[in-house]
């Protein structure tokens, strides 16, 4: 039955203005200022700017491989300031001392340390980026991990551009092709909001492996003092506990991107899992929650709505209704993938957009999985014994 009565037409309005709107509550709308390009690296083409000292701290751990592969790209950056790559050997039992010693031969600037077999009752991890810290020689220093390598090797002077009047320095990361569409999307969507945070207020947590810090910055906060305990978490922890609205720089030109290789099933879900555990002894959880949870009710609530209103329109023969909830429910789609496609071209990524909404409708769902499997998950595996 055709009825184009005041109610109708209200009904009809408010759907389509609904199915227009809820899509603008997502990051990959709100996403962060962005740099597409890299700034002049005046300083690394023989300015009168005198560059700062950076020593590059890489924990290992049976990493054989992914030293080979990837420890060269961190060592041969363009770079006319001085710096020093400093690995620590977690006590692996695998070939990672033999191609060290390799590497040394090569390179000068390569320095090993290692953590003993021995320590326990505190994170390994965290205990080794300290010890890093303390062999170093320079002021400034680069987290990473042995399973990245930066893009360019203009990273170290771009990340060095943002040192000015900065105690921190959150770098972007960026997962390699072999990542599922999923995986990738999902880890640009926590950059974003970790990233808007660090510029709109106060930096909350950090998901990538590309974090820059003062020395003098980390052993005035004692380290991880207030966290060893936990296993892993030292990224978030660290940003969490050191970061105020004035001292930190976000670095995302396409220069200061860090590419990290795809993880495995499981330790992609082993990370989620941390980080549950980690994000509950964070300040500024709340504030940093809430935007996410609102963005999540507009999702569902509004594909939910539209498709009872097609439902029950067409149950009780309400077509005009029912047409328009239809198309509603199409252009909401339109409007998400012409949201997703601006957001991945803006920063290079070729997540084909007809999938994001998808993603996005699946995600909560993944989040729930992940949450059961935390809480029936033994606490004290995440805590060093």
């Amino acid at each position: 039955m055709l009825i184009f009565d005041t109610l109708t037409i209200t009904v009809c309005g408010v759907l389509l203005l609904i199915a227009v709107a809820t899509p603008f509550c997502n990051v990959l709308f709100r996403r962060p200022e962005l740099d597409s390009e890299s700034p002049s690296l005046n300083g690394n083409s023989g300015g009168d700017k005198q560059m700062p000292g950076f020593s590059i701290i890489i924990p290992v751990h049976n990493n054989a491989m992914e030293i080979e592969k990837n420890l060269s790209a961190f060592l041969e950056q363009k770079y006319s300031g001085k710096f020093e790559v400093i690995v620590v050997d977690e006590s692996s039992s695998d070939e990672t001392e033999d191609v060290l010693k390799r590497l040394k031969s090569q390179y000068s600037n390569l320095y090993t340390t290692f953590i003993p077999d021995t320590s326990h009752y505190l994170s390994r991890r965290k205990l080794s980026i300290t010890i890093g810290v303390k062999a170093a020689k320079y002021q400034w220093m680069i987290l990473t991990s042995a399973d990245c390598r930066p893009l360019s090797d203009n990273w170290l002077a771009t990340m060095a551009s943002h040192c000015d009047n900065a105690e921190l320095i959150l770098g972007e990361t960026r997962y390699d092709e072999y990542a599922s569409d999923y995986e990738r999307l999902d880890y640009t969507k926590s950059w974003f909001r970790q990233l808007k945070k660090a510029q709109d207020s106060t930096a909350y947590a950090y998901c990538g492996r590309n974090l820059a810090v003062r020395r003098d910055v980390f052993m005035k906060h004692n380290g991880f003092l207030q966290n060893l305990k936990f296993l892993r978490g030292e990224y978030d922890f660290l940003v969490n506990e050191y970061a105020t609205p004035i001292n930190t720089s976000t670095a995302t030109e396409p220069d200061s991107r860090i590419i990290r290789e795809a993880p495995t099933k499981k330790g992609w879900m082993n990370e989620k899992l941390f980080f549950i555990m980690t994000s509950r002894h964070l300040q500024r959880t709340p504030s940093y929650r809430l935007p996410v949870v609102i963005d999540t009710v507009f999702l569902h609530a509004t594909l939910l709505l539209l498709i009872a209103a097609i439902v029950i329109s067409a149950l009780l023969q309400l077509y005009v209704i029912t047409a328009a909830a239809g198309l509603s429910l199409i252009f909401n789609y339109i409007i998400k993938m012409w949201i997703a496609s601006k957001a991945m071209k803006a920063i290079d990524e070729n997540i084909a957009a007809w999938k994001i909404p998808f993603f996005e409708y699946s995600e909560v769902w993944r989040n729930a999985f992940l949450n059961i499997k935390f809480i029936r998950s033994n606490k004290e595996d995440f805590i060093r014994r």
